[in-house]
């Protein structure tokens, strides 16, 4: 996985993703986490430890990540 320290909140992708913010995992490995939003449908979500360039958003377009309720 490529690190994503290049990318700022804000930032948004090709697929139309865009960085909402930067977390930290709660589990033992504090492995980081990254909140991403999409353009096209709305729907928030969060991606561990992702290539953010070609990040694509769970709801429509079949892509990794945890949706945010």
């Amino acid at each position: 996985m490529s690190a994503n320290y290049h990318v700022a909140e804000g930032d948004q992708n090709a697929l139309g993703q865009y960085l909402v913010a930067r977390a930290t995992s709660c589990s033992a490995d504090r492995r980081p986490h990254l909140k991403i939003a999409c353009i096209h449908c709305g729907a928030e979500y969060v991606a561990a430890e992702v290539n953010f360039h070609a990040c694509k958003c769970p709801s429509c377009q079949n892509g990794a990540g945890n949706l945010l309720l």
